[in-house]
């Protein structure tokens, strides 16, 4: 088992996704409209650009990236993949839920999908650089280089 900074840096991450879900956070206001009508609509959504599907895939894998090598660091070998990314992907429901109620935000089944498949990227890339050992190499580097004992 390592000591690992993966957790809080995962934690700083959920914040700053939610924190960019839900800006603005002023207006906030029951529409009449039921939180989960988003999942069942049509695929793809009417009104999706390549930017959206591009940010929603890969704004989440970062945080699939901490959260299985949080895992992985303090023991959890077996599931971190999947671990992480149903935590990525319940924040990720949770955020589309939450947008019903902010009438500048657009809850999406897509973004939804984006968001699973983004933290399940992530996280099985840490989970094969850990097997490969890239992570402990990197440390080593880091350590030798900038900060002693840094993981």
């Amino acid at each position: 088992m390592h000591k690992t900074s993966a957790w809080p840096l995962a934690a700083i991450y959920a914040v700053l996704i939610v924190f960019a879900s839900l800006f603005p956070f002023s207006g906030w206001r029951a529409q009449g409209l039921e939180p989960w009508m988003f999942l069942a609509a049509p695929l793809p959504p009417p009104y999706w650009t390549g930017f959206d599907v591009t940010s929603n895939l890969i704004g989440y894998a970062p945080l699939g990236f901490l959260l299985a090598l949080a895992l992985l660091r303090t023991g959890w070998t077996r599931g971190a993949v999947w671990w992480a990314a149903l935590a990525g992907s319940l924040l990720s429901l949770a955020m589309e839920f939450l947008q019903i109620y902010l009438p500048r935000r657009v809850p999406s089944n897509l973004d939804l999908v984006l968001n699973a498949a983004g933290t399940w990227l992530g996280a099985l890339l840490a989970a094969l650089l850990e097997r490969w050992g890239a992570i402990d190499r990197w440390s080593l580097f880091r350590g030798r280089w900038f900060v002693p004992d840094a993981r």
